[in-house]
């Protein structure tokens, strides 16, 4: 029997994943991972999936939870993704790019530290540069150090990175607007 239900689109994938990401947020109580990992993609970027993957793993091994580690964009260009990129200011980015935000999700202030990720997809059995001159792998590094070592790290010192301040609100708030933003927004 052929499903009747209404077909899931990029628009409502990305808007359930900025639900369910919220509530993970409220839900959080005393998160000590050092970092939220956000990658903001589109449906043909194979290269930034599987550098998504490459982080979701690490953060497993971690213990990260949802709310450490949200793609947006990976099945096409939604709207979600497009307020995400203007509530959290961040119009400088390119698609696809890694943004590391940093600093307690629930209080006032964030720091995003900012790279540009390679599109579309490797040709035959290439494989993902990822070595130590590659921002999103030295990134990855330093989260692991950090998370290891119990101490804090800085994020400042990743060459490839561009870091910018953010202290008028919480993650968490902003995304609370931009969800509502989303939904009193017509499809079209």
């Amino acid at each position: 029997m052929a499903n009747t239900g209404p077909q899931e689109t990029p628009d409502t994938h990305d808007l359930g994943k900025l639900t369910k990401w919220l509530n993970a947020l409220a839900s959080v109580s005393n998160d000590h991972f050092p970092v939220c990992a956000l990658f903001l993609a589109s449906g043909n970027d194979q290269r930034a999936h599987n550098i998504f993957r490459v982080y979701r793993t690490a953060f497993e091994e971690y213990g990260a939870g949802f709310h450490n580690l949200v793609i947006f964009g990976q099945h096409g260009v939604s709207r979600t993704c497009s307020e995400i990129i203007r509530g959290l200011g961040l119009s400088y980015v390119q698609i696809p790019s890694l943004v590391l935000i940093t600093n307690d999700m629930k209080i006032n202030g964030m720091v995003f530290h900012t790279t540009p990720l390679p599109r579309g997809v490797l040709s035959g059995r290439a494989l993902e540069e990822d070595g130590k001159d590659v921002p999103w792998r030295v990134a990855l590094d330093a989260i692991g150090y950090s998370y290891h070592t119990n101490a804090a790290s800085s994020l400042d010192d990743v060459f490839g990175l561009k870091r910018l301040e953010c202290s008028n609100h919480s993650l968490f708030n902003a995304l609370e607007a931009i969800k509502k933003r989303v939904e009193e927004t017509p499809n079209g």
